[in-house]
């Protein structure tokens, strides 16, 4: 009894202690799920936007937000249910604020007298909720790095007219000093042009019928044609891809691309570098945006304040450019066919007229260059592009007071330039 006694106090001993370490750890590295909510709230706050949930569920490192809705106060769109969302490894990063690896959402329907919203497949990843005391805005705004929708889709009366698969949006992460590259686009986009005609002209003959002044014409006869139709082109579907650039610090902001390939059809791509599109510039358009929003009264005034702020912005280089892809000839066909003349005949009508509409500009050189390219273009469909690229970066205020006082000088202002098949 001597020796087991001992052995028996000891055994003892470590189990309680044992049992107060696990205690005492679980408190002391539990998450509190209601601070991380009250956090995500807060940086929905600062970019103009709300979230509200029923309930705050903590279960180890997830967190479950209950009948979640978010409302991004604009009249374009309205408060949406996102149902529950749960936050998935969360964790505190060590300077007060909170990490998570991925945010899932249940799919998103909406629906009204005709029309069908839905989106599925939403995740939203590699989350960081900054501390309230955070003092670099840049950290507060870049909350997550990845986003990912796999179909989005709109539907009028059962019949589905859009149709979106795999929609993302990445960022790097975010360093002081370093360029948040940035991409994002929708890997397939599918238009039922057909559908959405029927629909426009359905839609069409119930105006008219309830117009107490319609003439004795027939819906079908005043119905406004589809071009597009007539091209042939009852289905689009499309790509869209972009890339772009930005440094907080310096307030440069560069779109490398903005492309939207459309098959059969073209392939449109746009590229811009901005100056002055800082944080500063960010906070400015939130709080002008938010003053619009609870103070519809004073619009014109928010409304001015906007314009102001957006002639603080710079532009340096900005380029539109269209890639042919059998669109062209198809048109030239058309409006020749309209005419009762061939397509031959059609491009040598543009080439006459080129000269005269670009003469009204005023500008010799420009006019030169704009119907060389229009000539090349129309002789080889190819390319087309059009691109302001000054010597040094033009501010927004100074294109404005150009175009007021004298147009013409935009074009030397901006150093405008427009070639064909490069």
């Amino acid at each position: 009894m001597s020796v087991m006694k001992p052995l028996y106090t000891a055994t003892r001993t470590l189990s309680v202690a044992t049992a107060l370490t696990v205690i005492f750890a679980g408190s002391a590295y539990a998450l509190d799920g209601n601070d991380v909510a009250k956090r995500l709230q807060a940086r929905f706050e600062e970019q103009g936007a709300k979230i509200e949930f029923s309930k705050v569920d903590t279960d180890g490192s997830t967190i479950t937000l209950r009948d979640t809705k978010i409302d991004f106060k604009t009249p374009e769109v309205e408060s949406i249910a996102v149902g529950d969302v749960v936050l998935s490894d969360v964790a505190e990063d060590g300077k007060g604020g909170y990490t998570a690896e991925s945010a899932t959402l249940q799919d998103i329907e909406k629906k009204d007298d005709k029309s069908t919203f839905v989106v599925k497949g939403i995740e939203i990843g590699k989350i960081h909720l900054a501390s309230d005391d955070e003092q670099d805005p840049v950290v507060k705004m870049m909350y997550y790095q990845t986003m990912k929708a796999d179909s989005l889709t709109v539907s009028e009366d059962g019949q589905e007219m859009v149709n979106m698969k795999d929609l993302y949006a990445s960022s790097t992460p975010y360093t002081k000093g370093t360029p948040i590259s940035v991409n994002f686009g929708v890997k397939s986009i599918d238009l039922d042009i057909e559908k959405m005609d029927a629909m426009r002209k359905k839609a069409e003959e119930t105006a008219d019928a309830a117009d107490a002044d319609a003439t004795e014409e027939t819906a079908e006869d005043t119905a406004t044609p589809n071009p597009l139709l007539d091209l042939g082109y009852k289905k689009l579907s499309m790509v869209v891809t972009s890339t772009a650039a930005w440094e907080p610090e310096k307030g440069d902001f560069s779109i490398d691309k903005m492309e939207f390939d459309v098959k059969d059809v073209g392939k449109l791509d746009t590229t811009m570098k901005l100056g002055g599109y800082d944080v500063k510039f960010i906070k400015a358009v939130q709080q002008a945006s938010a003053e619009l929003n609870s103070n519809k009264e004073n619009s014109d005034a928010v409304g001015m304040a906007m314009l102001g702020l957006i002639q603080q912005l710079s532009v340096s280089d900005l380029s539109i450019r269209y890639d042919d892809s059998s669109l062209t000839p198809k048109l030239l066909e058309y409006y020749a066919k309209q005419q009762g003349i061939s397509s031959e005949d059609m491009v040598n009508q543009i080439k006459g007229i080129a000269p005269l509409m670009v003469g009204y500009l005023g500008h010799a050189d420009f006019a030169m260059q704009a119907t060389t390219a229009v000539n090349t273009y129309f002789d080889d469909p190819k390319s087309l592009t059009i691109a302001a690229k000054p010597e040094a970066p033009v501010s927004f205020a100074l294109i404005a007071a150009t175009a007021t006082a004298d147009p013409k000088k935009l074009l030397d202002l901006l150093a405008v330039k427009l070639t064909a098949n490069q």
